[in-house]
């Protein structure tokens, strides 16, 4: 993810209105009835939001542990593939998704992440019970216990309106709506308005989706575009998109509407570029034309990373206004319209986006507080390639953002081993990239540029412990100051070769 330019605050849907409840200016009875149900009010509320009076359910396999959000994500199994089928119309999202998993211990209830309201379940063709707790999570109870080391599959039967879906503890709300334009994406949580899944960064699996839509309407996805079924009904269009690699669910993505689409090969990888129909023609081209320089961006940093890691390149423009400048989905990024038809930011836009697919979508956090290993990265190839291209070097940027931020406690007090929820993306976009350049002097350039790009290509989910592992195996240099300083110090570094700034 990166942020957009500087500028007013991205709104992404108007506030809700709120309505004030009729009062009758009765007394007597017509005044009594209302106190006397109040208490009972409160008693229903009380047991839907607090569960009173439900059955006890394994909280252990309700979460993946992590430690920001303990509600995301399940445990007790191995997400392995997700077939999503569902249609798109109007208000209305649904279907079913069928979720092939392995369990990694003996399963008696199964937990997925949904925000949508469930019809039906089955585990292995057998109906399962069904049961809706609190902050998207779904329980199902087949009628015998899913044996350790066992593959099974889940499908789940669904439909309801993504907007009218609370967030859960604040996160924005990942679908939006715009005229007849709608789509998901998000960070840290997106799949839940569309699909059902163990939806934490740590269970990548692979993934293909079925969007039926009005005929004429496009449905845009990640992965390869295996068919756009134009022929078998009338009023519909079925768009199947295939992902050849495993992601994590909140890499995943839909947007549905109608789009200028562009396809075709470069150096032999596929790419589908969309553009929505509902921007001005011109607005378009230039879009179009800025989404094309993905192949040469990604050229860019595969001289420093290595080779592309995914079987095809893309990016979406949807007409409205993401709160983000633009979004890592795997293969194929989203870009906020006003960032990418920025001249002065759009190369720096996509570059970054285009660097999350090694740091981000590829190698994968393991938990939200590793939220370095994506962002640092891709913020310091912005620096990289920006001097490739005859920019200020990476040591200029550094000094330059050292002496614009040394003064501002405030900035410095955001580790970067824990930054908390609420300051997930606040500081590690400049302080990441300083503490990469950083030990970049302390390591030396050899031994940095082989972690690099070893590190980029190495695959699956990983910790910033695991990236600062790496690090004191490839050096020996004594890491523990530039750690100390860097990563969790509360302060701003000191002016010293040991953390870099020499």
């Amino acid at each position: 993810m990166s942020q957009p330019p500087a500028g007013p605050p991205l709104l992404t849907r108007p506030p809700g209105q709120q309505v004030a409840p009729p009062t009758s200016g009765r007394g007597g009875w017509g005044a009594l009835v209302p106190a006397l149900a109040l208490p009972v009010v409160m008693v229903v509320v009380l047991v839907a939001v607090l569960g009173i009076g439900r059955p006890s359910r394994d909280e252990s396999l309700a979460g993946a542990g992590d430690p920001y959000h303990p509600s995301y994500g399940a445990s007790g199994y191995d997400a392995q593939h997700y077939l999503i089928d569902i249609t798109v119309d109007g208000t209305t999202v649904g279907g079913v998704t069928e979720m092939t998993a392995r369990a990694t211990h003996e399963l008696a209830e199964i937990h997925v992440d949904l925000a949508l309201p469930v019809s039906a379940a089955w585990v292995d063709g057998e109906e399962a019970d069904v049961e809706t707790w609190p902050e998207h999570d779904v329980e199902i109870t087949p009628d015998r216990p899913v044996a350790e080391g066992r593959t099974f599959v889940v499908r789940i039967a669904y439909a309801g309106d993504p907007l009218e879906v609370a967030p859960v503890r604040g996160v924005r709300t990942p679908w939006y709506r715009q005229g007849d334009e709608q789509g998901a994406a998000g960070q840290p949580e997106s799949s839940a308005w569309w699909f059902p899944a163990n939806d934490h960064p740590s269970d990548p699996a692979l993934m293909e989706s079925r969007i039926r839509v009005r005929a004429g309407t496009q449905a845009v996805s990640t992965g390869a575009l295996v068919s756009r079924d134009i022929g078998t009904e009338a009023d519909w269009d079925t768009w199947h998109w295939r992902a050849s690699q495993p992601m994590a669910t909140y890499l995943n993505f839909v947007v549905v509407g109608r789009y200028r689409l562009e396809a075709g090969q470069v150096a032999g990888r596929p790419y589908v570029y969309a553009v929505s129909e509902a921007l001005p023609p011109d607005q378009q081209q230039r879009l179009l034309a800025e989404l094309a320089e993905t192949p040469q961006w990604v050229a860019a940093l595969e001289e420093h990373l290595g080779p592309y890691p995914f079987t095809e390149m893309g990016g979406v423009v949807p007409s409205f206004p993401f709160w983000f400048g633009g979004l890592e989905t795997q293969t194929r990024p989203v870009y906020h319209v006003g960032s990418l038809d920025d001249p002065g930011f759009a190369d720096t836009l996509l570059v970054h986006e285009l660097a999350h697919m090694w740091f981000g979508d590829h190698v994968t956090l393991e938990r939200w507080d590793d939220i370095f290993v994506n962002e640092a990265w891709a913020s310091y190839l912005e620096w990289v390639v920006a001097e490739d291209e005859g920019g200020r070097t990476a040591q200029q940027e550094l000094q330059r953002h050292y002496d614009a931020l040394a003064g501002r406690a405030d900035f410095w007090r955001v580790r970067m081993d824990d930054p908390g929820a609420e300051q997930l993306f606040a500081t590690v976009y400049e302080r990441g990239p300083m503490a990469l350049q950083a030990l970049r002097n302390v390591m030396g350039e050899a031994e940095f540029t082989t972690l690099m790009r070893e590190w980029a290509q190495r695959g699956g989910t990983a910790s910033l412990e695991d990236f600062v592992a790496e690090a004191r195996a490839r050096t020996e240099a004594d890491l523990d100051p530039w750690y100390d300083a860097w990563i969790s110090g509360t302060t701003a570094p000191p002016r010293t070769a040991e953390v870099g700034l020499g």
